[in-house]
């Protein structure tokens, strides 16, 4: 069953909404940031806020007082004092630490849940899917359930989960949407741009608008990528220093030890709150900023998708789009704009025949556990028990879908972390099989893609930070904005271009357009045609000294003095007085000179 509810056109957030409830069921919200959790969290309900993440519960928490945030080392003598001395108890709890508050919390049907972000339901269960289940199970003993997501899973994997196939299913819609906008960049290597972001940042070439005559600079950026490796690669190669770096990814043990690889002063952080300072620099994953606030005042979103393989790939119509609704202060002039880098090379992908290998590892999958369920003896059955759950611990459901049930106390087949895959896989042939699927994939996503790829200003400076290219391309784009965009493209070239080498302008001011075109922009011929001509230019002036207008004199004398000048700047030349004219532009006109016994001979005036 599927409705949709239209929200009043005076309404920003849910809860300036007169008589609104969070409805049971499925909620696609339609925007991020429109206060869904703060809504749960300030009702008249006895409420359990779910979250996928730590770091927004902690998040959160902070922000609301009065609710109590459960993760893995809260005990449960502090939750049970909690309900007891609460009247109208709000739990902040992460997925893993709900089957622990069913346990403890005997008056369910005065509750309400809310699961926040439920599409990381499936994004996790790549490496967590028994949380994900044990979680989905244990919310049965609930009668008000709300999942809740901007971005909801698409229908097609929702179908196949048996907790969602009967839920109601509710549309905010609302008619006063904030146009967000995104800059397409396809990339060879993404990572690459990455790293030449940061090494501008680092030498202070910031991208900036103009508002009122005002420069803004955006002097931070966030940089998503789904890969802690590669974040950890592009701080070591840019020597980014733990003060101006904050690095927010899943705190996981695997995670904790690949930051400490930089050093014992680096760690994994937090997201900052209201009016608390921001470092330069943030790194995230996208497991890590669900539903986080940023509170920055003038930071920049790249979102990096370096598509080798499939578990790094950003989801446009999930991951994307929460991500460009995360900076919440309006006085952030950047906060709308974010910088989508990706690549088009989506490898195995291309072929189905990795579709096929997930259906057979599922086939295979089904005839192990059944096999499993029909052993017998109880000794080789706490063997096999423990062989499995080792092995998932191990490979993260990477080889076989089997897993222990332990509530049902039977094996079976893990469907969710079946479905993640097939998700993953979906996401690169759908989204990246080249440009064109992109850009439809942003459109249908809600986002703005200018048609004819014309950039502002500041999508300009974001193309000369976040490019890593060739001294003659360099060259080339600064040529064409001095000759064809001087007024409206200045300060592009001058705060930026130019701060990213200063040789830009010294070649074009000395050579100009058209004779840098000639040269091909390369930089070796364009530092030879600049010596060649301070060579000539001394020459011109020691010829001009030698040679003054007015003066006559012989061929051979002109040619002797020629070849002493040649001689002190160590050119084998030879003295030819028409080179005069045609290569320092001196000019002579022919003339007889009368010499001493009367005769006359050949040679020049200097005119």
């Amino acid at each position: 069953m599927e409705r949709t509810m239209k929200v009043p056109t005076n309404i920003n957030f849910l809860n300036e909404w007169t008589g609104f409830e969070l409805p049971r069921g499925i909620v696609n919200k339609g925007i991020t940031g429109c206060g869904a959790t703060t809504l749960a969290i300030e009702d008249e309900h006895k409420s359990i806020i779910c979250s996928p993440r730590i770091n927004l519960i902690k998040n959160k928490c902070q922000q609301h007082k009065g609710t109590l945030a459960v993760y893995g080392d809260v005990r449960n003598g502090d939750i049970e004092d909690y309900l007891r001395n609460s009247p109208k108890p709000k739990l902040l709890a992460t997925y893993d630490s709900v089957p622990r508050l069913n346990g403890l919390i005997k008056d369910k049907p005065d509750w309400r849940v809310v699961v926040d972000e439920y599409q990381y339901l499936l994004i996790d269960s790549g490496f967590k899917s028994e949380t994900e289940i044990a979680l989905l199970e244990t919310l049965r003993d609930f009668s008000y359930v709300t999942y809740i997501s901007a971005t909801p899973i698409a229908d097609k994997y929702m179908r196949q989960m048996d907790w969602f196939k009967d839920l109601p299913y509710t549309v905010l819609e609302w008619s006063n949407v904030e146009q967000r906008f995104v800059k397409r960049v396809q990339s060879k290597n993404p990572i690459n741009n990455a790293i030449e972001i940061v090494r501008n940042y680092q030498k202070g070439i910031y991208p900036f608008i103009l508002i009122d005559g005002e420069k803004i600079e955006s002097k931070e950026c966030v940089i998503f990528l789904n890969s802690v490796t590669n974040i950890i690669n592009i701080i070591r190669q840019t020597g980014l220093q733990t003060e101006d770096v904050n690095i927010v990814v899943a705190s996981t043990i695997e995670n904790e030890q690949l930051v400490k690889k930089l050093g014992l002063d680096y760690g994994i952080g937090v997201i900052p709150l209201k009016g608390e300072p921001h470092k330069k620099f943030t790194f995230c994953t996208s497991t890590a900023f669900a539903g986080c606030d940023f509170y920055s005042t003038c930071a920049s979103t790249f979102v990096i998708s370096d598509n080798k393989k499939a578990y790094t790939s950003i989801d446009i119509a999930t991951e994307l789009a929460q991500i460009a609704g995360r900076q919440r202060l309006e006085c952030n002039p950047f906060r709308n704009t974010t910088t989508f880098i990706y690549n088009v090379d989506v490898g195995e992908s291309r072929d189905d025949s990795y579709k096929a290998a997930l259906d057979e590892k599922w086939q295979k999958s089904v005839k192990n556990a059944n096999y499993k369920n029909n052993i017998t003896d109880k000794d080789l059955k706490e063997e096999s028990i423990k062989e499995v759950i080792d092995f998932q611990k191990l490979n993260k459901f990477s080889k076989s879908y089997v897993f222990y049930d332990e509530m049902n106390q039977q094996f079976s087949v893990n469907k969710m972390a079946y479905l993640n895959d097939c998700f993953s896989y979906d996401v690169q042939k759908e989204n990246y099989l080249d440009g064109i699927k992109v850009r439809k994939q942003l459109e249908d996503s809600g986002f703005h893609v200018s048609g004819n790829e014309v950039h502002s200003d500041y999508e300009e400076q974001l193309e000369c930070i976040i490019r890593k290219e060739s001294f003659a391309d360099r060259m080339k784009r600064y040529c064409e904005y001095r000759k064809n965009k001087e007024a409206c493209m200045f300060v592009l070239v001058d705060e930026v271009m130019e701060h990213q080498c200063e040789d830009l302008k010294l070649y074009y001011d000395s050579l100009g357009y058209e004779r840098i075109k000639a040269l091909g922009y390369k930089e070796l011929n364009l530092k030879n045609e600049m010596m060649n001509r301070r060579e000539t230019y001394h020459l011109y002036k020691e010829f001009r000294a030698i040679f003054p207008v007015g003066i006559k004199m012989l061929t051979d004398m002109i040619k002797l003095k020629m070849e002493e000048v040649y001689a002190r700047y160590g050119i084998r030349q030879k003295g030819v007085a028409s080179h005069l004219e045609k290569r320092f532009g001196i000019r002579i006109k022919p003339a007889k000179i009368t010499l001493a016994d009367g005769s006359r001979k050949g040679g020049y005036e200097f005119v």
